[in-house]
C-alpha cells in the first residue's frame, strides 16, 4: 500500500547546524526562515548528556518573556534525541506562524 502525504509548497524546513566548539564541546542550533535561532542544544566536553534550550523568541511567542518563567534546560541522553526534539519544537513554532518575517 502506497501512502502519499500532501505538503504545502510554502512549507519551510528549519535549518539544523551542528558544530564543535573550540574546547571540544558539541552544539546543535536550529534556525528559522528568518535566520534567527529558534532553539538549540549543547554538550560540554565533561558532560554525559545534552542540554536543550529554547531562545527568547520562543518564550516571547508564548508570553513567557520574564526571566523567572524560562523553563530550565532539558537533559537528553543522546545527540539524536536532542536533534529530534529540536526539529519538533522548531517545526511547531514555524508552522504556528509565530516566526516574525524578515
Amino acid at each position: 500500500m502506497k501512502t502519499t502525504a500532501a505538503m504545502s509548497t510554502k512549507t519551510v524546513v528549519p535549518a539544523v547546524v551542528s558544530t564543535i566548539d573550540d574546547d571540544g564541546g558539541q552544539r546543535i542550533s536550529v534556525f528559522g526562515a528568518n535566520r534567527a535561532e529558534i532553539c538549540g542544544a549543547f554538550k560540554p566536553v565533561d558532560c554525559p548528556y545534552w542540554l536543550m534550550y529554547v531562545t527568547k523568541a520562543i518564550a516571547d511567542a508564548v508570553d513567557r518573556s520574564q526571566p523567572t518563567l524560562f523553563p530550565r534546560r532539558i537533559r537528553l541522553p543522546a545527540q539524536q534525541d536532542a536533534q529530534q526534539w529540536l526539529e519538533l519544537i522548531a517545526g511547531l513554532y514555524m508552522k504556528a506562524g509565530l516566526e516574525k518575517k524578515p
